[in-house]
């Protein structure tokens, strides 16, 4: 798996938390990056208790410019786990602090988009969960959803969520993402499967309710290993799945587009 771009509409239904949850449960080495040109949660929530300085996607505005972002990445993240064992192997990039931040970054989500997308081969490699925030937005990271082997579009199972959801859907798709899949958030009047057979997309991930793991993730505390971890981990092979089918249908389209030559 390399890169896995998450995602929501129009409202807000817990896209960080899920990245933070899909973070710290999984196998892999993994780096959360928060991309939500919104501004990022994480600094003064989960990690309000950590002095992070300057570190941030904002300090790698002028490594753009430079071309140095893969030299200064590496700068810029923070351990979620330093813990023996587990040291260095989730790492974030704290997102904006300022909105106002994104557009000097316009220019830059292409190169982040390349270089999230190489990380799985380093030494060691990581695979990269970037937190896009909601798609109605000013200067939407679309290079990085254009890029991704998947996209995972979080939604609750009510009617408004459902609703903008499908709008969103067909958005992506107008932008030929068509690798998406759904992860539900809570509890709704819908259930997630019917939720999935409606919006014509598979079903990734229904991650429960649970307010006590959420909350810590959402403001810090002490850690909380509940409903919500336990979902998160399991939903890992159904990610890796559909990374597969996306790479597996690039590859023929591109042996297609040879073939035609």
């Amino acid at each position: 798996m390399a890169l896995v771009a998450t995602c929501s509409a129009k409202r807000s239904p817990g896209v960080t938390v899920t990245c933070l949850a899909f973070t710290l449960s999984w196998t892999r080495r993994t780096i959360l990056a928060e991309c939500d040109p919104a501004g990022g949660d994480i600094a003064a929530g989960y990690l309000r208790e950590v002095p992070l300085g300057d570190r941030g996607l904002a300090q790698l505005t002028a490594s753009a410019h430079r071309g140095r972002l893969a030299e200064d990445l590496w700068t810029q993240l923070v351990d979620l786990a330093p813990g023996k064992g587990t040291a260095m192997t989730r790492l974030l990039l704290p997102g904006l602090a300022d909105p106002a931040q994104a557009a000097g970054l316009a220019s830059g989500w292409g190169q982040l988009a390349d270089l999230f997308a190489s990380l799985e081969h380093g030494t060691p490699g990581f695979d990269v969960i970037a937190d896009c925030g909601r798609l109605s937005t000013v200067h939407p990271p679309t290079p990085l959803l254009m890029a991704a082997d998947a996209v995972l579009l979080v939604l609750q199972p009510t009617l408004p969520s459902v609703r903008a959801s499908a709008a969103a859907l067909a958005a992506l798709y107008r932008d030929g993402i068509d690798q998406v899949g759904l992860v539900t958030v809570g509890d709704g009047a819908y259930a997630p499967k019917e939720i999935a057979a409606e919006l014509h997309a598979p079903l990734i991930a229904a991650l429960p309710d649970d307010p006590g793991t959420a909350t810590v993730l959402s403001t810090g505390g002490e850690h909380h290993r509940g409903r919500l971890l336990r979902a998160a981990a399991r939903a890992e092979p159904a990610v890796r799945q559909l990374v597969a089918a996306g790479r597996t249908r690039r590859h023929a389209d591109a042996r297609q587009v040879r073939s035609v030559r």
